[in-house]
C-alpha cells in the first residue's frame, strides 16, 4: 500500500508531498518508544508512569525539476507558519501536530535534476484520527453543521451520541452544545458504565451554544456565538464536584446530554483517536 504525506500550516494551506517537484521519501520514525521509568522493589520493576518518547520522523524531500530552488525557498517559508499538521494516508488518513526541526540544503544533483534535502519533523502530540457524532444537522451562524471528518457515527437518541475507540489512549475530543438550555449536564459513559461528568450552571440563549473542549491546551469551557467567536468564558460557572472535561476511552463512548428546559438539544462531539503508533 502506497503512503502518501501532506503538509498543512497555521494558515490552512496544505503542501502535497508525493509529487515529482516536492517527494518525502526515505521514511523513519513512525513507530514508537516507551518513556516510561520504572522503580526497582526486589527482583521486580514497577512502571511508575506510562509514557512514550516524543516522534521524530526523518527522511528526504526531493525538490525536483528546473524550479528546484524557487521550490525549496518556497517550501521554506510555507513550513515556518507552525503549527503544522501532517497527514500520513496509508488506507485511512491520520494526522501528527509537528514542527519542522531539519531542513537540509544539498547541490543539485549532477544533471540538474534537482535538490534531494534532509529533513526532520519532530511531533508535538500523538498520531490522531478524528471522528465526529451529532445529533441531526444544524444550520448555525450562517454555517452548516457538522463539519466533514474522516468519520462519522449516527446518533442514538437526540441528546445522546456514540463513538467507538480501537485506541488504549485517551483520545481528546470536542463537546458541542446548542442553545437555548438551562443548565446543562454531559454525561460520559464507557462499555454503558457511567465514567465522567459535567455540568455548567446558567443560561445558553438561541443562536448561541457552549463549547467543551479537550482537543486544545489550555482545556476550556466557553460560550461562543454566530460567527463562532468567544461570547464569554463560562469555565468558573461549571460544578467543580464534576470533571467537566471528557477523553475518549477505548470500547463505546456514550455522550448523553441533559438539561432543565423542555426543548430537544442538538449536540455535537467531535474526537481525535489518539495512537502511539499506526
Amino acid at each position: 500500500m502506497i503512503r502518501k504525506f501532506k503538509l498543512i500550516n497555521r494558515n490552512g494551506v496544505s503542501w502535497d508531498l508525493n509529487t515529482k517537484t516536492s517527494l518525502y521519501h526515505s521514511i523513519d520514525g513512525f513507530g514508537c518508544r516507551e518513556g516510561t521509568q520504572y522503580e526497582q522493589i526486589g527482583s521486580d520493576f514497577i512502571p511508575l508512569e506510562e509514557l512514550f518518547c516524543q516522534s521524530v520522523m526523518t527522511g528526504r524531500i526531493f525538490f525536483g525539476g528546473k524550479d528546484a530552488y524557487v521550490n525549496y525557498r518556497d517550501f521554506s517559508r510555507f513550513v515556518r507558519a507552525v503549527p503544522l499538521i501532517l497527514l500520513y494516508q496509508v488506507g485511512e488518513t491520520y494526522r501528527i501536530p509537528v514542527r519542522l526541526t531539519e531542513l537540509g540544503k544539498s547541490e543539485l544533483i549532477q544533471g540538474g535534476v534537482g535538490l534531494d534535502c534532509d529533513v526532520t519533523f519532530t511531533a508535538t502530540g500523538l498520531i490522531y484520527k478524528n471522528v465526529s457524532a451529532y445529533s441531526g444537522t444544524v444550520a448555525f451562524g450562517g454555517k452548516i453543521y457538522p463539519y466533514k471528518y474522516d468519520y462519522t457515527y449516527a446518533d442514538v437518541t437526540q441528546n445522546t451520541l456514540v463513538i467507538d475507540s480501537d485506541s488504549y489512549e485517551d483520545s481528546p475530543c470536542k463537546v458541542t452544545i446548542c442553545g437555548p438550555c438551562i443548565n446543562p449536564i454531559w454525561k460520559h459513559y464507557v462499555d454503558n458504565v457511567l465514567y465522567e461528568t459535567g455540568r455548567y450552571e446558567g443560561i445558553i440563549p438561541d443562536g448561541n451554544k457552549l463549547v467543551i473542549d479537550t482537543t486544545q491546551i489550555p482545556y476550556s469551557i466557553t460560550e461562543r456565538g454566530a460567527s463562532d467567536a468567544i461570547v464569554a468564558d463560562r469555565y468558573q460557572m461549571c460544578d467543580f464536584t464534576t470533571e467537566r472535561f471528557f477523553h475518549l476511552q477505548h470500547g463505546s463512548n456514550r455522550i448523553s446530554v441533559g438539561h432543565d428546559g423542555l426543548n430537544m438539544l442538538y449536540v455535537m462531539v467531535e474526537g481525535r483517536i489518539s495512537y502511539e503508533t499506526i
